[in-house]
This record gives structure tokens, sequence and C-alpha cells, in this order.
């Protein structure tokens, strides 16, 4: 006898009260998307921390990781109307392209996150390293991937998280 066949799970991007994905700016699909990835990277480091397996963990934790972060820069991007078209990917190239005046806030939280000072161009090398971590690590059997120190990237999260919150309280956890 066939298990039982499980029941079908309904999602609702924003809660059931806010069916029409059409009344949603960009930017909070953006930032509500980076905040569900990041959760599931935090899930999946927590549990790779304790695991016997944790080294089966660490490639989707890093994918979820590294889209967290790219979603987020987008966010921050849109919120100051620029890459609308979507055509910047790469996570330095969208750090690269936000205001000095975000940089400098990324980099101040990101500071306070990590208690390391790092100037622009230091920032912009860490993030570099994190390029196309995405892909990397989601076709981690195809290629090498790169190391990827995930107390760094996470840090970078919080900053970037944290800089968007600054300007939009509301959305906050």
């Amino acid at each position: 006898m066939l298990p039982a066949a499980p029941r079908p799970f309904v999602v609702h991007s924003r809660g059931p009260e806010k069916e029409n994905s059409m009344d949603i700016p960009t930017e909070r699909k953006l930032y509500d998307s980076a905040s569900a990835y990041y959760r599931g990277a935090d899930i999946l480091m927590k549990q790779s921390s304790s695991a016997a397996t944790s080294h089966l963990l660490a490639q989707p934790a890093v994918t979820c990781a590294a889209l967290s972060l790219k979603l987020y820069l987008k966010c921050l991007l849109n919120l100051e109307g620029k890459d609308k078209e979507d055509k910047i990917y790469r996570i330095a190239e969208l750090f690269r392209s936000l205001s000095d005046g975000k940089k400098m806030a990324i980099l101040k939280k990101f500071g306070e996150f990590s208690n390391a000072e790092l100037s622009t161009d230091e920032l912009q090398s860490h993030l570099a390293s994190l390029d196309n971590a995405f892909v990397r690590w989601r076709y981690i059997h195809e290629e090498d991937a790169r190391n990827v120190n995930l107390e760094d990237l996470e840090e970078m999260i919080l900053a970037t998280k944290a800089t968007i919150n600054a300007s939009n309280p509301d959305w906050g956890e």
C-alpha cells in the first residue's frame, strides 16, 4: 500500500490578506524574498553546526545566503531607483552601484556586526569573492566552489538588511 499523498501546501507571499502581488512594490517583494532565503540559510547553518552530515547542509546554506545578500542589495538599488531593468547580477557590482551614502551605511553596519573596520575597497574585495557564489555553490558538482566564510557572509547580509530597515522600519521583523 502506498503512503498517503501529502496534503497540498499553499504559500502566500505576504499572508492571505495580501494575495494580489500586483499591489506589492518590487522593493518589498525583493526584501521579503531575501528575508525568506536568509531564514532558510540560517536554519541550515544552525543544523550544519551540530549535524554529523554538516557537509551536506553547507551547499544549500551558502546558496540561500548568497541569494539572500544579492536580493537585499537589489532591494537597496531599487529603493534608490536603480537597476529597475534587473541587469546587475554580481554581488560586488550591485554594491558598487549603490550611492556612496548607502555604501557607507552598509560599511558602518558591517563594522558593528563583525567588529572589523573595512574600507570600501576591502569590502568590495570581500564581495567580489562572493560573486556568483549562488551559481558556484548551487552547481558544486560541476566545478570547484571557492571557500566561503559563512560568518562574513551572514554579517554582510545583516548589515545590508539593517541598512534597508533604517529607512523602512515597518519592514523589519
